[in-house]
């Protein structure tokens, strides 16, 4: 079991922060203002989220200093997402149907076709989805 630590306590936070300020982002040095951190630590922070790919950094002249403004790369979830998945309405989902199982996601026809035929997480999806017979599952 892994132990909160104060970094990663911090890390949370910030990238809480970051999703919340939307497609506009957040500036660095606000950042670390918010959460009360010194702009080393808060630098460090930014510099390790961006190493995993949770976050991107655009440089910008900001009231003549340097700074960098912060953007989230994941989008939250929508709706439009799940819309017309076969899972919501699968016979053998929540029983039979689970990771690692005899039927799973991992190795589902109906759901393979579905996601290979619809634009499942885009925009507007879920509207005027393709529909999937959920005949009987391999």
């Amino acid at each position: 079991m892994r132990f909160a630590t104060k970094r990663d306590i911090l890390e949370k936070r910030s990238l809480d922060l970051i999703f919340k300020a939307g497609d506009e982002g957040i500036l660095q040095t606000d950042l670390w203002k918010k959460l009360n951190m010194s702009s080393r630590e808060g630098s460090r922070i930014c510099v390790r989220l961006e190493s995993w790919g949770l976050i991107r950094r655009d440089k910008i002249l900001c009231e003549g200093r340097w700074t960098y403004r912060i953007m989230s790369t994941r989008k939250p979830p929508s709706m439009g997402s799940i819309l017309g998945s076969p899972c919501i309405t699968c016979s053998l989902a929540g029983n039979m149907c689970a990771s690692g199982g005899e039927t799973s996601p991992e190795f589902c026809d109906v759901l393979e076709k579905w996601i290979l035929t619809s634009h499942a997480g885009g925009e507007g999806s879920g509207e005027s989805q393709t529909q999937v017979d959920l005949g009987t599952q391999a």
